[in-house]
């Protein structure tokens, strides 16, 4: 088992947001799980797609046009 020390680190270095929003590629809603990761003390990378519902499983690529909706649901 993962030392809990190392995964309470890991998991303050990490932001998740679960949402349904609207795909503008597909026209219909998707769930999806985006992340963000805490890469110095004061920046975070952009947000990204790591699961759709309108995906295959296991495929995350897509055009992401759905994140300016997550972003603006975020604040």
């Amino acid at each position: 088992m993962s030392d809990p020390e190392v995964l309470d680190r890991i998991l303050q270095t990490c932001d998740y947001r679960f949402r349904t929003v609207h795909c503008p590629q597909e026209l219909k809603p998707a769930d999806i799980t985006a992340a963000k990761w805490q890469v110095s003390d004061a920046h975070w990378t952009p947000w990204t797609i790591v699961d759709c519902s309108l995906l295959p499983a296991g495929e995350v690529w897509c055009h992401m046009n759905c994140l300016a909706e997550l972003e603006k649901s975020s604040k």
